[in-house]
């Protein structure tokens, strides 16, 4: 009985140094398989910044195109061309802030600046559309003016587009050293061949 139960023994010592080395690659291989939803959470995240990013340049360049209808304005076919320019970038933007909304919510993030974000677009293309009409374009007076009615919403717009790429920025670059921290776990040998 002694022979068979030291073969036993001699099988089972062996199984669990077998399972032992068998254990840190299984044990690996999930911590890598955790890195995968991390690098996709990590690029909606760029993809979100990216999104606020072009709303800004939007924005910019909105901005510059009223100033354009502005100083060129007082030509009929220059008007239209900039009137047309100048309602493209809005058309944009509000494609814009509508992607973004959308990716926040697939994030699971809250829309609040982005509500904030809505609200100062109705009141700031409001007082471009209000400015256009009281003052028009035919006289550089009137044009001065017009502009000086919308400067501090623009001006709002631009800050708050800014603050929002800010926050967007801090939270991929939080994710980045979580996926950061993941990779450092997988052993290289485990990663993907090319």
């Amino acid at each position: 009985m002694t022979t068979r139960s030291g073969s036993f023994d001699h099988r089972t010592k062996h199984f669990w140094l077998v399972l032992s080395m068998a254990m840190p690659p299984l044990v690996t291989k999930a911590e890598c398989a955790a890195t995968a939803p991390a690098l996709d959470l990590l690029e909606a995240m760029i993809q979100s910044e990216m999104t606020a990013r072009e709303a800004l340049v939007t924005m910019r360049r909105h901005a510059q195109d009223w100033r354009n209808l502005l100083l060129r304005g007082s030509d009929a076919q220059m008007r239209q061309t900039m009137q047309s320019r100048f309602d493209s970038q809005a058309a944009s933007y509000v494609m814009q802030l509508g992607n973004l909304r959308k990716q926040l919510h697939v994030l699971g993030e809250s829309p609040r600046r982005l509500d904030i974000l809505d609200q100062e677009k109705i009141q700031l293309f409001g007082k471009y559309r209000q400015a256009l009409a009281t003052h028009g374009v035919n006289t550089l007076e009137a044009s001065f003016q017009a502009d000086r009615s919308v400067q501090v919403a623009d001006i709002k717009t631009l800050c708050t587009l800014e603050e929002t790429i800010e926050v967007r920025a801090t939270n991929h670059r939080g994710q980045f050293q979580t996926v950061r921290k993941l990779l450092k776990k997988c052993p290289t040998s485990s990663a993907p061949s090319s």
